[in-house]
């Protein structure tokens, strides 16, 4: 497999996710890509492509596409985010969801 090489910014320091938007546009102008082409390589909807990039927040699969598609974790944009709270409510509901629906699977495969 072919090695991908990164020319952006410096990933090893912390970041936040107010650079998400430049971080997305940057790869997609690195990568030659259109804004529609960019969301079918990360499989998100095209529309989460213009929110982000105009500075809006995606959802949790959204986001976890979008730093996957960057090489990046996720803890990276959330070191000093403002939105750090707001985003750990988010998992832990999602994560509160596959739970419930992982134990409601499971009483009826009793």
């Amino acid at each position: 497999m072919k090695e991908r090489q990164r020319n952006r910014i410096n990933i090893d320091a912390l970041g936040s996710l107010d650079q998400l938007p430049a971080m997305l546009k940057a790869e997609r102008a690195r990568q030659g890509l259109t804004q529609r082409a960019a969301a079918e390589a990360i499989g998100i909807h095209f529309s989460t492509i213009c929110r982000v990039e105009k500075g809006g927040w995606p959802d949790a699969p959204g986001l976890l596409a979008i730093a996957a598609w960057l090489d990046v974790s996720i803890g990276w944009f959330t070191a000093e985010s403002e939105q750090r709270d707001a985003y750990r409510r988010g998992w832990d509901d999602c994560a509160a969801s596959v739970r419930a629906a992982l134990d409601g699977r499971e009483a009826s495969d009793q």
